[in-house]
Protein backbone atom coordinates (compact mmCIF):
# COMPACT_ATOMS: atom_id res chain seq x y z
CA UNK A 1 0.00 0.00 0.00
CA UNK A 2 3.13 2.61 0.91
CA UNK A 3 4.74 1.59 -2.12
CA UNK A 4 1.79 1.98 -4.42
CA UNK A 5 0.93 5.63 -2.87
CA UNK A 6 4.59 6.25 -3.08
CA UNK A 7 4.18 5.88 -7.05
CA UNK A 8 0.93 7.93 -7.26
CA UNK A 9 3.16 10.90 -6.17
CA UNK A 10 5.53 10.19 -8.07
CA UNK A 11 3.54 10.15 -11.06
CA UNK A 12 2.12 13.51 -10.97
CA UNK A 13 5.27 14.80 -9.17
CA UNK A 14 4.08 15.96 -6.17
CA UNK A 15 6.39 16.44 -3.60
CA UNK A 16 4.21 16.87 -0.34
CA UNK A 17 2.15 13.76 1.12
CA UNK A 18 -1.50 13.00 0.58
CA UNK A 19 -3.80 10.90 0.35
CA UNK A 20 -7.12 12.50 -0.36
CA UNK A 21 -6.36 14.80 -3.31
CA UNK A 22 -8.08 15.20 -6.54
CA UNK A 23 -4.90 14.79 -8.32
CA UNK A 24 -3.60 11.85 -6.18
CA UNK A 25 -7.47 9.89 -6.89
CA UNK A 26 -6.81 10.44 -10.57
CA UNK A 27 -3.51 9.27 -10.46
CA UNK A 28 -4.08 6.36 -8.72
CA UNK A 29 -7.41 5.59 -11.17
CA UNK A 30 -4.92 5.78 -14.26
CA UNK A 31 -2.11 3.31 -12.18
CA UNK A 32 -4.84 0.87 -10.96
CA UNK A 33 -5.83 0.49 -14.55
CA UNK A 34 -2.74 0.05 -15.93
CA UNK A 35 -1.11 -2.04 -13.86
CA UNK A 36 -4.24 -4.48 -14.05
CA UNK A 37 -3.88 -4.40 -17.69
CA UNK A 38 -0.06 -5.15 -18.10
CA UNK A 39 0.05 -7.30 -15.18
CA UNK A 40 -3.28 -8.92 -14.29
CA UNK A 41 -2.61 -7.43 -10.63
CA UNK A 42 -5.76 -5.65 -8.92
CA UNK A 43 -4.09 -2.75 -5.96
CA UNK A 44 -5.91 -0.64 -3.95
CA UNK A 45 -9.62 -1.43 -5.43
CA UNK A 46 -12.08 -1.89 -2.84
CA UNK A 47 -13.69 -5.68 -2.54
CA UNK A 48 -16.78 -7.52 -1.50
CA UNK A 49 -15.70 -7.86 2.01
CA UNK A 50 -15.10 -3.87 3.01
CA UNK A 51 -11.77 -4.12 2.77
CA UNK A 52 -9.06 -3.81 -0.77
CA UNK A 53 -8.00 -5.93 -2.98
CA UNK A 54 -4.16 -5.03 -1.75
CA UNK A 55 -3.71 -8.53 0.15
CA UNK A 56 -1.09 -10.22 1.25
CA UNK A 57 -0.97 -12.35 -1.57
CA UNK A 58 -0.94 -9.34 -4.13
CA UNK A 59 2.26 -7.69 -2.17
CA UNK A 60 4.03 -10.98 -2.60
CA UNK A 61 3.04 -11.18 -6.29
CA UNK A 62 3.98 -7.37 -6.51
CA UNK A 63 7.68 -7.63 -4.78
CA UNK A 64 8.05 -11.18 -6.95
CA UNK A 65 9.57 -11.72 -10.69
CA UNK A 66 6.27 -13.19 -11.79
CA UNK A 67 4.17 -10.12 -12.90
CA UNK A 68 5.81 -6.85 -14.87
CA UNK A 69 4.81 -5.04 -11.70
CA UNK A 70 7.88 -2.94 -11.52
CA UNK A 71 8.09 -2.18 -15.27
CA UNK A 72 4.89 -0.82 -15.56
CA UNK A 73 4.74 1.17 -12.38
CA UNK A 74 8.51 2.65 -13.49
CA UNK A 75 6.75 3.16 -16.41
CA UNK A 76 4.38 5.99 -15.15
CA UNK A 77 7.29 7.87 -13.66
CA UNK A 78 10.15 10.36 -14.26
CA UNK A 79 13.33 8.81 -15.15
CA UNK A 80 15.63 10.44 -12.86
CA UNK A 81 13.36 8.75 -9.75
CA UNK A 82 14.13 4.95 -11.32
CA UNK A 83 16.72 4.58 -10.11
CA UNK A 84 16.25 5.12 -5.96
CA UNK A 85 12.86 3.82 -6.65
CA UNK A 86 14.00 0.35 -8.73
CA UNK A 87 16.29 -0.21 -5.27
CA UNK A 88 13.87 0.82 -2.84
CA UNK A 89 11.63 -2.06 -4.64
CA UNK A 90 14.27 -4.78 -4.67
CA UNK A 91 15.39 -4.37 -0.96
CA UNK A 92 11.78 -3.74 0.29
CA UNK A 93 11.14 -7.54 -1.95
CA UNK A 94 14.09 -9.57 -0.34
CA UNK A 95 13.07 -7.83 3.27
CA UNK A 96 9.80 -9.28 3.00
CA UNK A 97 10.97 -12.55 1.79
CA UNK A 98 13.03 -13.07 5.18
CA UNK A 99 9.91 -11.90 6.94
CA UNK A 100 7.64 -13.88 5.85
CA UNK A 101 10.25 -16.95 6.33
CA UNK A 102 10.29 -19.07 9.46
CA UNK A 103 13.91 -19.70 8.64
CA UNK A 104 17.16 -18.83 10.79
CA UNK A 105 17.86 -15.19 10.19
CA UNK A 106 21.08 -13.24 10.12
CA UNK A 107 19.53 -10.23 11.83
CA UNK A 108 22.73 -8.28 11.32
CA UNK A 109 22.98 -8.39 7.60
CA UNK A 110 18.94 -7.39 8.24
CA UNK A 111 19.55 -4.49 10.13
CA UNK A 112 21.93 -3.65 7.76
CA UNK A 113 19.53 -3.60 4.76
CA UNK A 114 16.39 -2.34 6.75
CA UNK A 115 18.37 0.71 8.15
CA UNK A 116 19.94 1.29 3.87
CA UNK A 117 16.08 0.65 2.88
CA UNK A 118 15.28 3.11 5.62
CA UNK A 119 17.61 6.08 4.78
CA UNK A 120 17.13 5.73 1.03
CA UNK A 121 13.64 6.44 1.69
CA UNK A 122 14.28 9.35 3.50
CA UNK A 123 17.25 10.55 1.25
CA UNK A 124 15.53 10.10 -2.43
CA UNK A 125 11.94 11.34 -0.72
CA UNK A 126 12.16 13.16 2.43
CA UNK A 127 8.62 14.53 1.93
CA UNK A 128 7.59 11.29 1.68
CA UNK A 129 5.33 9.80 5.23
CA UNK A 130 6.37 6.47 6.73
CA UNK A 131 3.42 4.35 7.81
CA UNK A 132 3.57 2.93 11.21
CA UNK A 133 3.31 -0.63 9.34
CA UNK A 134 6.33 0.39 7.44
CA UNK A 135 8.26 1.49 10.37
CA UNK A 136 7.97 -1.39 11.89
CA UNK A 137 8.93 -3.34 9.52
CA UNK A 138 12.33 -1.46 8.42
CA UNK A 139 13.05 -0.17 12.02
CA UNK A 140 12.29 -3.18 14.43
CA UNK A 141 12.33 -6.29 12.90
CA UNK A 142 16.11 -7.08 13.38
CA UNK A 143 15.33 -6.11 17.49
CA UNK A 144 12.07 -8.08 17.05
CA UNK A 145 13.61 -11.35 15.39
CA UNK A 146 16.60 -11.96 17.84
CA UNK A 147 14.97 -10.82 20.90
CA UNK A 148 11.51 -12.04 20.65
CA UNK A 149 11.72 -15.19 18.43
CA UNK A 150 15.24 -16.53 19.25
CA UNK A 151 16.56 -15.08 15.76
CA UNK A 152 13.94 -16.73 13.69
CA UNK A 153 12.23 -15.02 11.36
CA UNK A 154 8.36 -13.87 11.87
CA UNK A 155 6.41 -15.79 9.61
CA UNK A 156 4.46 -17.30 13.07
CA UNK A 157 3.49 -13.46 13.87
CA UNK A 158 1.77 -12.88 10.74
CA UNK A 159 -2.08 -11.56 11.25
CA UNK A 160 -3.26 -12.73 7.49
CA UNK A 161 -4.91 -15.51 9.03
CA UNK A 162 -6.76 -13.24 11.51
CA UNK A 163 -7.32 -10.37 8.79
CA UNK A 164 -8.96 -13.16 7.01
CA UNK A 165 -12.00 -13.93 9.96
CA UNK A 166 -12.87 -10.38 9.37
CA UNK A 167 -15.79 -11.16 6.79
CA UNK A 168 -17.06 -14.16 9.00
CA UNK A 169 -16.89 -12.20 12.20
CA UNK A 170 -18.85 -9.68 10.50
CA UNK A 171 -21.34 -11.96 9.69
CA UNK A 172 -21.68 -13.92 12.47
CA UNK A 173 -22.03 -10.81 14.46
CA UNK A 174 -24.89 -9.47 12.58
CA UNK A 175 -26.85 -12.35 11.67
CA UNK A 176 -25.62 -15.12 14.49
CA UNK A 177 -25.16 -13.58 17.44
CA UNK A 178 -26.81 -11.86 20.40
CA UNK A 179 -27.78 -8.28 20.47
CA UNK A 180 -29.00 -7.74 24.04
CA UNK A 181 -25.50 -6.81 25.25
CA UNK A 182 -22.00 -6.77 24.44
CA UNK A 183 -20.28 -9.65 26.24
CA UNK A 184 -22.91 -11.91 25.03
CA UNK A 185 -22.40 -10.52 21.27
CA UNK A 186 -18.67 -11.27 21.73
CA UNK A 187 -19.16 -14.63 23.57
CA UNK A 188 -21.44 -15.93 20.24
CA UNK A 189 -18.96 -14.97 17.63
CA UNK A 190 -16.09 -16.78 19.84
CA UNK A 191 -18.43 -19.81 19.83
CA UNK A 192 -18.99 -19.56 16.12
CA UNK A 193 -15.23 -18.83 15.38
CA UNK A 194 -14.00 -21.77 17.42
CA UNK A 195 -16.57 -24.08 15.95
CA UNK A 196 -14.53 -23.55 12.59
CA UNK A 197 -12.01 -25.38 13.33
CA UNK A 198 -13.83 -28.29 16.13
CA UNK A 199 -12.87 -31.21 14.45
CA UNK A 200 -16.08 -33.12 15.22
CA UNK A 201 -18.41 -30.01 13.80
CA UNK A 202 -15.96 -30.31 10.86
CA UNK A 203 -16.80 -34.06 10.48
CA UNK A 204 -20.62 -33.09 9.94
CA UNK A 205 -19.80 -31.03 7.17
CA UNK A 206 -20.90 -31.66 3.61
CA UNK A 207 -18.52 -33.51 1.12
CA UNK A 208 -18.43 -33.65 -2.44
CA UNK A 209 -18.93 -37.13 -3.98
CA UNK A 210 -18.84 -38.27 -7.58
CA UNK A 211 -21.96 -40.01 -8.77
CA UNK A 212 -20.17 -41.03 -11.34
CA UNK A 213 -17.29 -43.25 -9.83
CA UNK A 214 -18.59 -42.90 -6.13
CA UNK A 215 -15.59 -41.10 -5.35
CA UNK A 216 -15.62 -38.40 -2.78
CA UNK A 217 -13.42 -34.93 -2.98
CA UNK A 218 -14.85 -34.06 -6.37
CA UNK A 219 -18.28 -34.10 -8.57
CA UNK A 220 -19.49 -35.83 -11.34
CA UNK A 221 -18.75 -32.44 -13.08
CA UNK A 222 -14.58 -32.17 -11.96
CA UNK A 223 -12.32 -32.72 -14.88
CA UNK A 224 -10.12 -34.59 -12.07
CA UNK A 225 -12.73 -37.64 -12.14
CA UNK A 226 -10.82 -40.56 -13.77
CA UNK A 227 -13.92 -42.18 -15.15
CA UNK A 228 -14.34 -38.46 -16.69
CA UNK A 229 -11.08 -39.10 -18.53
CA UNK A 230 -11.67 -42.28 -19.76
CA UNK A 231 -14.81 -41.30 -21.73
Amino acid sequence: RWFNLLVYHLHINKQSWSTTSLAIKDSMKFIQSLIQEKTGLKVDLPDSSGGTTSTGNVARRAFSDETDYLNCVLSTIAIHHRPALTKIHTQLATILKVYNSSRKVNTLELGNLCKDTYLLILDSFPWASITPTLHKILAHSEELIRESNAGFSLKDFSEEGTKSCNKLIRKYRENSARKNSFETNLMDIFVRLASQSDPISVSYRRSLTCERCGQSGHSIRSKCCESHNIQ
